[in-house]
């Protein structure tokens, strides 16, 4: 007999509660709040903060998964690397986070540190212009291997991840 997952009990599913509503207008405040003045991400990451807790407490996965993409964004559009770092960190460190979300935050991230559009280069590490952007990088592909460790649905994305920050060793090292 197959137990039910999380809190529910009695061998019902837990409810699902549709934020969908809810989440297109904050997603929308808070892009139009960054859009104003960049200045304004702490406000527009705290708006995007309560819908996230409530699509994870409700058990609404497609919208939270929205909602910790458009945060990561929203940090990258105003280049923010400290934001973006404590963000990954933040949602991803959540308790009872879904796999989905954290999988969604990784993928959505590696990009951005991974070059992805050629599989037969093995997910080299993008090639950047300076020093502060070497280090940044380098922060965001070490803080992504903690995120990935131990998860079992994201071993592909860690090995890639190690594979990059090994190759941005050897060329710090030369």
């Amino acid at each position: 007999m197959a137990q039910a997952s999380g809190r529910a009990s009695g061998g019902q599913l837990e409810e699902r509660i549709d934020l969908t509503e809810e989440t297109n207008e904050k997603l929308e405040q808070a892009s139009s709040l960054v859009q104003a003045s960049p200045n304004h991400l702490a406000s527009a990451l705290a708006l995007l903060a309560s819908i996230e807790k409530k699509a994870r407490v409700g058990n609404d996965t497609p919208n939270l998964v929205r909602v910790c993409e458009a945060s990561l964004q929203l940090c990258k559009d105003c280049n923010d690397d400290e934001s973006l770092v404590a963000t990954i960190k933040t949602l991803t460190t959540r308790r009872s986070q879904k796999s989905k979300a954290i999988a969604a935050c990784v993928n959505k991230v590696c990009p951005w540190v991974l070059d992805t559009s050629d599989s037969s280069k093995g997910y080299e590490p993008l090639p950047v212009d300076n020093e502060d952007q070497k280090k940044i990088r380098e922060r965001l592909v070490i803080t992504l291997r903690d995120v990935t460790d131990g998860k079992m649905f994201l071993e592909a994305e860690r090995a890639r991840l190690t594979r990059a920050l090994a190759i941005i060793k050897v060329s710090h090292a030369e």
